[in-house]
């Protein structure tokens, strides 16, 4: 997998700092795409606050993570 931060975090408050390097974290520990939505998931219930600040998906060969106030990706992660 390659993930690619495409552009800057605009959110800079720690919590969002801290779950951005989660998420970070989660993405280069998978080994595949499997494995990285049951670790997105986890995030999701480990933070309640996580759709605050972020949203994701997947796609046939890739996922992306944006902020929620933002319409472009933030991260974005080939399988």
């Amino acid at each position: 997998m390659k993930a690619i931060v495409e552009n800057p975090l605009i959110n800079c408050e720690p919590e969002v700092l801290h779950l951005f390097v989660q998420i970070i974290n989660e993405i280069t520990s998978c080994m595949s795409e499997d494995e990285l939505k049951g670790c997105m998931n986890s995030l999701t219930v480990q933070y309640p606050y996580f759709k605050l600040f972020f949203d994701y998906g997947f796609e046939n060969n890739h996922m992306w993570v944006k902020e929620s106030d933002s319409l472009e990706t933030l991260i974005f992660v080939e399988f």
